[in-house]
């Protein structure tokens, strides 16, 4: 039997999940929540807290940024192929997550430059996990033909935990000149330990779709994966995309650093808060409105983009600042649901969905790895507003690339990718 995407199943039927999967599933929805801090460490925070406390310039900051990008690049296929053999998922977070917890707390007390350095790898290595495990989870548990409607649930938690920790973490720096940033980073991930035990074991399935008629499961490599056409540009787009998009809040949170001083973390915090408190409705219906098409509503979210660069660079108040990142909760939004389905799209059925999922977040982190990086640098020769406008036209070139030539992917049939045969 073929799976095709929003074509219910009676075998896998989910309308009425049993008493144990629904606890399972509302486990699943905070982990997201609590996850969204966890995996991606301590993110534009730590960027406000090396400018600010330890007085790091922006090459610095930069890469220890993009040491933790680059770290989560190599590690990501191997985390999707981790999804794919193994059932020990539930393990995997429990460690990943302690692992994160232990590198904050190095951080802060090592904090020499290349320690921090080191504790950014860690932290990109363990964060690597997180986003195929977590959809392997949804699959597994929810199952393929609720899979757009268990995805846009769990993207909607893990987007309100962005709200909560922005909140509870940028208190938390406020009050205690940054510093806190690294307890908050540790209240999430006890967070996470916890509702990762409170899913079941058994209500998880670990084969992540069903195969395709006729074919046989088989080793599968990078090469075979990017022989699909319509993977392949969303892998560049995605490139592109996160190459524009990861270092423009850390830059931001640089001018602040600089501008206000002890009231820069509660600035970004307002940052994220304001971001995500749109990603929350715009990931909610993201599901609903991906089942009339993924490709017009990602469309959607590229043109936010070099849009909200250019805006960074007409005025430097933070209220002006703040109030910018509404558009960046659209793209956001949009982009967390509608990725993961477009994948699911074009791979299901075919034994290989987390290791796809796993190449999709390689390439993302590919993208934001090289952002911090070299605009930092930039940022550092020629300022904050040439900067943003590289980044806005690097925005603009990811725009016209997925608009021309990335093709609509529901309802593909899965036999349509010809692979491990």
């Amino acid at each position: 039997m073929v799976l095709i995407p929003g074509r219910a199943t009676t075998a896998s039927n989910m309308e009425n999940p049993t008493p144990s999967k629904a606890r399972s599933l509302n486990c699943l929805n905070w982990l997201n929540f609590s996850a969204a801090d966890v995996a991606t460490g301590l993110g534009p925070f730590l960027a406000v807290y090396l400018a600010s406390n330890l007085k790091w310039d922006p090459s610095e900051i930069g890469i220890a940024i993009g040491a933790m990008s680059l770290a989560t690049v190599i590690a990501q296929s191997p985390a999707g192929w981790f999804c794919d053999v193994s059932d020990k998922k539930r393990l995997g977070i429990v460690i990943v997550t302690l692992t994160i917890c232990i590198a904050g707390f190095c951080m802060l007390f090592f904090p020499a430059f290349y320690a921090v350095i080191g504790c950014q790898i860690a932290i990109g290595v363990a964060a690597a996990f997180f986003g195929p495990v977590l959809i392997s989870l949804a699959m597994g548990i929810g199952g393929a033909d609720r899979f757009d409607h268990t995805i846009s649930r769990n993207q909607t938690f893990n987007h309100a935990g962005n709200v909560a920790s922005a909140v509870i973490i940028g208190l938390l720096g406020k009050f205690t000149h940054n510093e806190g940033i690294f307890y908050g980073l540790a209240i999430f991930c006890a967070m996470s330990i916890i509702f990762t035990l409170g899913i079941r074991e058994n209500d998880i399935s670990h084969q992540s779709s069903e195969p395709v008629a006729g074919k046989k499961s088989g080793k599968t490599g990078m090469l075979d994966m990017l022989k699909n056409k319509g993977y392949l540009i969303l892998l560049f787009s995605a490139i592109l995309f996160h190459f524009a998009n990861a270092a423009m809040l850390p830059l931001v949170g640089q001018e602040l650093g600089r501008d206000e001083g002890s009231n820069a973390s509660l600035y970004m915090s307002a940052c994220i808060v304001l971001a995500q408190a749109v990603m929350i409705p715009i990931a909610f219906m993201s599901g609903k409105w991906a089942k009339k098409g993924r490709r017009k509503l990602m469309i959607l979210a590229f043109v936010m983009l070099p849009i909200r660069g250019v805006l960074y660079t007409l005025y430097k108040g933070a209220p002006y600042l703040v109030s910018i990142q509404v558009l960046d909760g659209i793209a956001g939004g949009i982009f967390s649901v509608v990725s993961i389905l477009m994948v699911a799209d074009l791979f299901r059925g075919s034994g290989k969905d987390n290791f796809a999922q796993g190449i999709l977040a390689t390439s993302v982190g590919i993208g934001a790895s090289l952002s911090n990086v070299v605009s930092g640098y930039i940022v550092s020769h020629a300022g904050f507003n040439y900067g943003m406008f590289i980044l806005s036209a690097i925005a603009f070139a990811a725009f016209i690339i997925f608009y021309f030539m990335m093709p609509e992917t529901i309802n593909v049939p899965a036999r349509r990718l010809d692979i491990a045969e």
